[in-house]
């Protein structure tokens, strides 16, 4: 009789705490017991390939991706951007290139895409939905592994990463130890004492595949003075990282960081002034995220008319920060090939609506991006009937 009590003693505990647990579920979602169910899932979940995110599919397409050796040279390169859907049965549909500088890259690319395995699809409050994904391929062809030659020439993936399954690490740690390490380099390049008022700069680099680092572009339209040069030639003589990884394969991972120099440089505070990169919660624009804002910008920008009547083209390279109010800021062009073009890509920008800001634990934060907008005179693919004048520009989703 005594077991018996304490095993009923026990079954109304747990119906106690599960009536408790469950009226305190009820107190913090508005209405009655409405949408209880659904706010175990998130709002919005989006697809997943192998149980992985979109971008593990790139290396997934790449790695399959073959070339005819008497057609294709070593160290040719693509770039193919497409949209495709993953519908409610994970199924790839409605492929179709957006962007393309050779047909012949992008037909083949179509065709190992479509070879695609069967994803997780999207979903919306717990309910799978088809969902429309954007991708850029950046790859170049390399030689076939010994014995595999009658399989054709391979892709090696270079595009340039901001997120991956393992971050890059320096000396087996994160930015702090970089950021130490340039400010001891800095001071032995300039001398200890060269500066005497505090200065902040963004540092933008790559760590590619082996690890060594690339420093950005120069700027073209302004010169770097005395602590961005040494800056410059510290980042080009720093150790090699470990390298990035998505999916177990090495990529090539943009870095961009702000470092402070002169006094007070050792204490300096980063994590509420500063921008990100990566945020546990990124910046939405109007629901939507960079590819949004890029379809956006595509919409607005507009070829400068003198530069299509001279035939100019090429690519504008723009950084911003949104900030924590949503506000595009701190515009900058990091690479343009005219001046015009970097006024059409800058009056865009300065116009913008606000964005949801970014949050990293739980606080509100500054995020930086960097926006790659073409500017390409091909009829075929630039400017559709009704369209002319109007550059679609470009940028990556994933």
């Amino acid at each position: 009789m005594k077991r018996l009590f304490m095993v009923l003693f026990g079954l109304a505990s747990l119906h106690a705490a599960a009536t408790a647990a469950k009226t305190a579920g009820e107190e913090k979602i508005p209405g009655k017991n409405a949408g209880a169910a659904a706010s175990l899932w998130p709002e919005k979940m989006d697809p997943s390939f192998q149980g992985s995110r979109p971008e593990c599919f790139k290396i997934w397409v790449i790695r399959n991706l073959r070339f005819p050796a008497d057609r294709y040279d070593v160290g040719d390169e693509a770039k193919v951007e497409v949209v495709f859907a993953i519908d409610k049965k994970g199924t790839l549909t409605d492929l179709k290139v957006t962007h393309c500088e050779e047909r012949h890259f992008a037909d083949r690319l179509c065709k190992t895409i479509a070879l695609s395995p069967k994803w997780s699809p999207g979903r919306t409050k717990g309910k799978p939905v088809k969902t429309e994904l954007e991708m850029r391929f950046v790859f170049r062809l390399v030689a076939p592994p010994a014995g595999q030659e009658e399989l054709g020439l391979c892709a090696e993936e270079c595009d340039i990463h901001t997120t991956a399954d393992r971050m890059p690490l320096f000396c087996g740690g994160g930015p702090d130890g970089f950021r130490a390490w340039v400010q001891r380099q800095v001071d032995s390049l300039m001398g200890p004492g060269a500066l005497t008022e505090p200065r902040k700069l963004i540092l933008r680099f790559v760590v590619g595949k082996d690890g060594r680092v690339t420093p950005a572009p120069k700027p073209k339209y302004r010169d770097e003075d005395a602590l961005e040069q040494t800056v410059r030639q510290a980042i080009a003589a720093a150790p090699a990282w470990t390298p990035a990884t998505i999916d177990g394969e090495r990529v090539r991972f943009g870095v961009s960081m702000p470092v402070a120099f002169g006094p007070g440089a050792a204490g300096a505070e980063y994590s509420d002034k500063d921008a990100y990169r990566v945020v546990e919660v990124m910046p939405k624009f109007f629901g939507g995220g960079l590819d949004k804002f890029r379809s956006w910008v595509m919409a607005e920008v507009r070829y400068p008319s003198d530069m299509l009547k001279r035939g100019v083209q090429g690519r504008v390279v723009a950084a911003f920060v949104v900030d924590k109010e949503g506000r595009i800021t701190m515009v900058e062009i990091l690479e343009s090939p005219h001046p015009q073009f970097s006024e059409a890509v800058a009056r865009v920008l300065g116009r913008a609506s606000r964005w949801t800001p970014g949050r990293q634990d739980g606080a509100l934060v500054r995020v930086e991006y960097t926006l790659p907008v073409d500017f390409k005179i091909r009829s075929e693919l630039r400017f559709p009937s009704g369209a002319a004048g109007r550059n679609r520009g470009s940028s990556r989703s994933y």
